[in-house]
């Protein structure tokens, strides 16, 4: 293919990303280092207050108000702050008191230094969102291997209502999901009816930390796995029946037939479901919302959502929205290069 052809092939898909992504960026980017706001000024209102036999009493009171234009529009003031909005985010005055309180040393300085750092609200959410990341993957790729060669060991005939059935927790929207899981452990609902029908106390799973981050990472576990499990189980069907055949003749067992011969062939379809999943799961908002709300559970996604709604601060969470998009390259880099050097030696 000559170079006039490659570049009319590919610049349909070049101008949809420079519109859809790099200009967001540029955009966010440029909003993140500036500020903007409504121009006020304090104006007097004057207000008749009615008191008896038809007298009244002007009030004057000054409130603030827009400032506005030869059109009657408000003015809106655009200064430029450099970095202060990430610094605003990340609350670098906080950290350097923190480390500056860990400098100092004690029995359980560790301890209190990590304290002091999750306790601010980007670091919070920075922390869980790893952690949601580091708890997920592993069951995912476990669970959608499993389930992936469980459907492809079964007749055909049932192949199909097993697929879609398994589909399900991926089709439903996260949301509904995630709120399916959440009346499900409410105090009174069915988890708790059948532990106590069991005879064992009643459980409040809403009530602390440890146990609403647990139902994060199963909701996060139930609606990802399907899509592991559909990729893998397309990539066995592309399994050459050749190598299991001379493996069989070899002596091989089915768990070294599994481990030589069907891992290896799936490793870049599990290196595909590990980068989806980990960007992905870096963004993770829905559960955070229905089960945490901020309080026992927060995310990086979930954080720039508050502030964009609570503050009304639409400079700081485009900061906020580009730190979130640098840590999911910064968590993405060394996937990328190992997978390119793998793909460049075969």
């Amino acid at each position: 293919m000559n170079r006039r052809s490659f570049a009319g092939f590919v610049a349909p898909s070049v101008l949809v990303m420079v519109a859809l992504i790099l200009l967001p960026l540029i955009g966010t980017g440029l909003l993140s280092i500036h500020e903007s706001y409504i121009k006020t000024e304090l104006a007097e209102v004057r207000t008749a207050v009615p008191l008896f036999a038809g007298m009244t009493r002007v009030e004057v009171k000054k409130v603030p108000q827009p400032v506005r234009d030869a059109q009657g529009n408000p003015v809106r003031v655009w200064n430029f702050v450099g970095g202060d909005n990430y610094a605003n985010v990340l609350r670098l005055d906080r950290m350097g008191e923190a480390v500056r309180t860990a400098a100092r040393g004690g029995a359980d300085w560790v301890v209190a230094f990590y304290r002091d750092v999750t306790s601010i609200e980007f670091w919070g959410a920075l922390e869980f969102s790893l952690l949601y990341i580091v708890a997920t993957t592993p069951c995912v790729l476990i669970l959608g291997f499993a389930i992936a060669l469980a459907v492809d060991s079964v007749s055909r005939k049932l192949r199909g209502f097993l697929i879609f059935a398994s589909l399900l927790p991926f089709i439903i929207t996260p949301v509904v999901g995630a709120l399916s899981i959440y009346w499900l452990f409410l105090d009174s609902a069915v988890v708790n009816a059948v532990l106590v029908g069991l005879g064992f106390p009643k459980f409040y799973f809403l009530a602390s930390a440890v146990s609403i981050r647990s139902l994060i990472v199963l909701y996060g576990v139930w609606h990802v796995t399907p899509f592991a499990f559909v990729v893998l189980y397309a990539g066995l069907q592309t399994l050459p029946q050749d190598a299991i055949e001379a493996a069989m003749v070899d002596g091989a067992s089915g768990w070294q037939r599994l481990r030589f011969v069907v891992v290896p062939h799936l490793a870049p379809l599990f290196a595909f479901v590990t980068l989806i999943h980990v960007m992905d799961a870096y963004r993770v908002f829905e559960p955070v919302l229905v089960f945490g709300s901020n309080l026992y559970a927060n995310s990086l996604q979930y954080m720039t959502y508050r502030i964009l709604n609570s503050e009304d601060n639409y400079s700081k969470a485009a900061a906020a929205s580009l730190l979130t998009v640098l840590g999911i390259l910064l968590l993405l880099i060394p996937m990328l290069r190992r997978t390119w050097r793998e793909h460049r030696a075969a």
